[in-house]
Protein backbone atom coordinates (compact mmCIF):
# COMPACT_ATOMS: atom_id res chain seq x y z
CA UNK A 1 0.00 0.00 0.00
CA UNK A 2 1.40 3.40 -0.97
CA UNK A 3 2.67 5.48 1.92
CA UNK A 4 2.66 2.46 4.24
CA UNK A 5 5.70 2.32 6.51
CA UNK A 6 8.01 -0.55 5.65
CA UNK A 7 10.27 -1.49 8.57
CA UNK A 8 13.92 -1.71 7.58
CA UNK A 9 15.76 -5.00 7.88
CA UNK A 10 19.42 -5.58 8.56
CA UNK A 11 21.45 -8.31 6.88
CA UNK A 12 24.28 -10.02 8.78
CA UNK A 13 26.84 -12.07 6.85
CA UNK A 14 28.19 -15.20 8.50
CA UNK A 15 31.20 -15.46 6.20
CA UNK A 16 33.10 -18.71 6.67
CA UNK A 17 36.53 -19.83 5.54
CA UNK A 18 38.48 -22.87 6.79
CA UNK A 19 36.48 -23.22 10.02
CA UNK A 20 36.66 -19.51 10.82
CA UNK A 21 34.12 -16.68 10.77
CA UNK A 22 34.83 -13.11 9.72
CA UNK A 23 34.03 -10.63 12.49
CA UNK A 24 34.28 -6.86 12.62
CA UNK A 25 34.89 -4.72 15.69
CA UNK A 26 33.03 -1.43 15.63
CA UNK A 27 34.79 1.79 16.55
CA UNK A 28 31.67 2.88 18.43
CA UNK A 29 29.69 -0.05 19.86
CA UNK A 30 25.97 0.02 19.00
CA UNK A 31 23.90 -0.76 22.11
CA UNK A 32 26.77 -2.72 23.68
CA UNK A 33 27.43 -4.65 20.45
CA UNK A 34 31.16 -4.26 19.75
CA UNK A 35 32.12 -7.38 17.77
CA UNK A 36 29.66 -8.42 15.08
CA UNK A 37 29.22 -10.18 11.80
CA UNK A 38 29.59 -7.78 8.85
CA UNK A 39 26.31 -6.34 7.67
CA UNK A 40 23.97 -3.42 7.43
CA UNK A 41 20.59 -2.16 6.31
CA UNK A 42 18.96 -3.81 3.31
CA UNK A 43 18.26 -1.01 0.83
CA UNK A 44 14.75 -0.43 -0.51
CA UNK A 45 14.17 -2.73 -3.48
CA UNK A 46 17.35 -4.73 -2.76
CA UNK A 47 17.17 -8.51 -2.29
CA UNK A 48 18.60 -10.07 0.85
CA UNK A 49 21.22 -11.86 -1.25
CA UNK A 50 22.27 -8.64 -2.98
CA UNK A 51 22.51 -6.88 0.39
CA UNK A 52 24.70 -9.70 1.75
CA UNK A 53 27.07 -9.36 -1.22
CA UNK A 54 27.14 -5.54 -1.02
CA UNK A 55 27.77 -5.40 2.73
CA UNK A 56 30.66 -7.90 2.54
CA UNK A 57 32.24 -5.77 -0.18
CA UNK A 58 31.67 -2.45 1.63
CA UNK A 59 32.77 -3.55 5.11
CA UNK A 60 35.44 -6.18 4.43
CA UNK A 61 36.39 -5.70 0.73
CA UNK A 62 35.39 -9.30 0.04
CA UNK A 63 33.43 -10.92 -2.78
CA UNK A 64 31.07 -13.50 -1.31
CA UNK A 65 28.42 -15.94 -2.46
CA UNK A 66 25.32 -16.14 -0.25
CA UNK A 67 24.73 -19.85 0.38
CA UNK A 68 21.88 -20.12 2.86
CA UNK A 69 19.39 -17.94 4.71
CA UNK A 70 19.80 -19.14 8.29
CA UNK A 71 17.36 -17.08 10.33
CA UNK A 72 15.27 -13.93 10.59
CA UNK A 73 14.55 -12.49 14.04
CA UNK A 74 14.10 -9.30 16.00
CA UNK A 75 17.47 -8.70 17.68
CA UNK A 76 17.01 -8.58 21.47
CA UNK A 77 19.49 -5.69 21.99
CA UNK A 78 18.70 -3.46 19.02
CA UNK A 79 15.06 -4.54 18.40
CA UNK A 80 15.85 -4.42 14.68
CA UNK A 81 14.65 -7.14 12.30
CA UNK A 82 17.79 -9.09 11.34
CA UNK A 83 18.35 -11.63 8.57
CA UNK A 84 21.36 -13.94 8.94
CA UNK A 85 23.00 -15.35 5.79
CA UNK A 86 25.76 -17.92 5.50
CA UNK A 87 28.21 -16.71 2.87
CA UNK A 88 31.38 -18.19 1.40
CA UNK A 89 34.28 -16.46 -0.30
CA UNK A 90 34.01 -16.05 -4.06
CA UNK A 91 37.73 -15.31 -4.40
CA UNK A 92 40.88 -15.59 -2.33
CA UNK A 93 41.07 -11.86 -1.63
CA UNK A 94 42.23 -10.87 1.84
CA UNK A 95 39.71 -9.22 4.14
CA UNK A 96 40.51 -5.61 4.92
CA UNK A 97 38.62 -2.76 6.51
CA UNK A 98 36.41 -1.11 3.92
CA UNK A 99 34.76 1.49 6.18
CA UNK A 100 37.47 2.80 8.47
CA UNK A 101 35.13 5.44 9.90
CA UNK A 102 32.98 2.64 11.40
CA UNK A 103 35.23 -0.41 11.72
CA UNK A 104 38.26 -0.62 14.01
CA UNK A 105 39.32 -4.19 13.28
CA UNK A 106 38.53 -7.24 11.16
CA UNK A 107 39.44 -10.75 12.25
CA UNK A 108 39.00 -14.35 11.13
CA UNK A 109 37.90 -16.04 14.35
CA UNK A 110 37.85 -19.82 14.86
CA UNK A 111 34.29 -21.11 15.26
CA UNK A 112 34.91 -22.23 18.86
CA UNK A 113 35.96 -18.66 19.82
CA UNK A 114 33.21 -16.67 18.06
CA UNK A 115 30.74 -16.60 20.96
CA UNK A 116 33.46 -15.30 23.32
CA UNK A 117 33.58 -12.10 21.23
CA UNK A 118 29.88 -11.31 21.49
CA UNK A 119 28.30 -9.27 24.30
CA UNK A 120 24.72 -9.81 23.19
CA UNK A 121 22.41 -12.81 23.04
CA UNK A 122 23.10 -15.22 20.20
CA UNK A 123 20.07 -17.09 18.88
CA UNK A 124 20.23 -20.90 19.31
CA UNK A 125 19.92 -21.39 15.52
CA UNK A 126 23.04 -19.26 14.97
CA UNK A 127 24.89 -20.95 17.86
CA UNK A 128 24.18 -24.36 16.34
CA UNK A 129 25.37 -23.16 12.93
CA UNK A 130 28.61 -21.77 14.41
CA UNK A 131 29.31 -25.00 16.30
CA UNK A 132 28.52 -27.11 13.22
CA UNK A 133 31.70 -25.95 11.46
Amino acid sequence: MEGEFQPRKVILDLITNNGKFLLIRRKIPELKVEWAFPGGIIEIGESEEAAAVREAKEEACLDVIPKERLLERKHPNTLVQVVYYHCVLKSSDQAKIGQDDEIAEIAWVPAHEVLNKFTSDVDPVIKNFIFSL
